[in-house]
This record gives structure tokens, C-alpha cells and sequence, in this order.
């Protein structure tokens, strides 16, 4: 809740809350999700991460401890032309989130940068630190590979934030904005998401390569309450094989 996103004032409740229906809704069709998380909500809202910690087909992932929101973060954004900041300061923050995690007794071994915000320090210091999966990549056509032994697993299906409407992300909102996005610069409602996922996940299958899909508990809560998250993984658990990020394989 901290974090004050700009999808927040039109949320209910916290993201992670909304995650935890969401694994919910993902188990019933016996779908395994890997949830990225940031350092503090892991500690701000523990009771929530304890339930999906305690859930099978969960897998928890890292991401940053503070998302990029502070401004520490900004300055070296235009300081440095990197929001991770210095080497140093980045392998800080990724220690912070290990940390906070390790406080709930969880090993995490796949990581994801808030925004796909990473450098040229962020893989090595992921390896360095035993991480063994790493998802910043993005775009159409983007293939699983092997990085400084870490195994890449691109999200090469459109990602929800970025193209549905949901929340400020209004047909007006993005017409003002100039949009453009890792699938280009249109948005969609959620079912015709839901259709260009589809479509996309089955280029991918035809390709002999995993399909990632990016789908935030937030944007599928302020989009339709679930209800199209609830029919992907319908359609998911009748078509496909189904694995958590650190079961993807770069020599498959």
C-alpha cells in the first residue's frame, strides 16, 4: 500500500491482496504462477504473503525493494541514465528483498525487475547471489537463453499493464500520453487482451519456445474483477503444459 501506485485509488484493497485471489483462482485449475515481489511488501503485509507462501502451486519471485520510488532512485536516474543506481547500491537493494524474504523462511531463485528496469550489473549480481532465472526481457519473438548462467525467460506474450485498459489507463489516458508499448502502441479491453494473449501463447507454442505471460493480479482485479484471469487459466489448464518461471528450461 506504501508503494501508492497510480493504479491504488482505484483498488479496494492491495495488490497483494488481489494476488491472493488470484493464486487462488490459478490453483483451481491447478495453473502454478511465480508472483514477483518487492522487498517491502513483503514486510509491510505478511499475513498476505505468509497465504502464498503457503500455496503449492505458488512459486515467489524477487523484485525490487523499493519499485524505483524514491529519490535516490530518481537522481541516479538522471544522474547515471539507470534507475538501479551505482553497482553498489543496486546489489544493496537486491540483498534488502533477499533478506526480507529470508525473515519469512523463503528462498527465491528468479527474479524480475520492477518496470524491466535492469543494467548491465543486474544479471551478474543475481548470479552471484545464487539466482538461477531472470524475466526482464520483453517483446514479440524474444526466446528463452542462457545469461551469465542464468537461465532468460523473456515475457514474449503482450504484457497486461502495458496494453489493457484498466484503472487510469483509459482510452483517453492513453490517446494523451502517446503510448507505446513492447507490442506497440495499441491497448485493448481485457477480452481482446485475453484473445492476443491467446493468439501470441500459440505463435510461441509453434515455435517449440515457452510462452510467458504477464498478467498482474492488479490489472486483472481493476479490469473485470478476475473474471478473464479466471477463463485463461481455464483455457491454460485444458491446452497446456503449465510450469512456474524456475522450471524453464534454456536448453529445452
Amino acid at each position: 500500500m506504501s508503494l501508492e501506485t497510480r493504479e491504488q485509488p482505484y483498488m479496494s484493497r492491495s495488490e497483494a491482496a488481489a494476488a491472493v485471489e488470484y493464486a487462488e483462482i490459478a490453483a483451481e485449475f491447478d495453473v502454478p504462477v511465480t508472483l514477483f515481489l518487492t522487498g517491502k511488501v513483503v514486510l509491510e503485509e505478511p499475513e498476505l504473503v505468509d497465504r502464498l507462501i503457503g500455496m503449492e502451486t505458488v512459486e515467489l519471485g524477487g523484485h525490487n525493494y523499493y519499485a524505483f520510488e524514491t529519490l535516490a532512485h530518481k537522481a541516479f536516474r538522471g544522474l547515471l541514465g539507470s534507475w538501479n543506481g551505482p553497482r553498489r547500491f543496486q546489489a544493496w537493494e537486491i540483498d534488502r528483498t533477499i533478506a526480507a524474504f529470508n525473515e519469512r523462511q523463503v528462498d527465491i531463485s528468479a527474479w524480475r525487475d520492477h518496470a524491466y528496469r535492469h543494467d548491465n550489473n543486474t544479471v551478474p549480481l543475481l548470479a552471484e547471489r545464487g539466482f538461477t532465472h531472470f524475466s526482464d526481457v520483453v517483446g514479440p519473438g524474444e526466446q528463452v537463453r542462457c545469461e551469465s548462467g542464468l537461465t532468460v525467460v523473456p515475457v514474449n506474450t503482450p504484457p497486461d499493464h502495458e496494453h489493457v485498459y484498466h484503472g487510469f489507463r483509459t482510452p483517453k489516458f492513453v490517446a494523451e500520453d502517446e503510448f507505446s508499448g513492447p507490442f506497440g502502441d495499441e491497448s485493448f479491453t481485457i477480452e481482446e487482451w485475453h484473445e492476443w494473449v491467446l493468439k501470441e501463447i500459440e505463435v510461441c507454442h509453434r515455435k517449440g519456445q515457452p510462452a510467458t505471460i504477464l498478467a498482474h493480479p492488479g490489472c486483472m482485479d481493476l479490469s473485470d474483477e478476475l473474471i478473464i484471469f479466471k477463463k485463461l487459466c481455464s483455457v491454460l489448464s485444458e491446452e497446456y503444459e503449465t510450469v512456474p518461471i524456475s522450471e524453464v528450461d534454456s536448453s529445452d
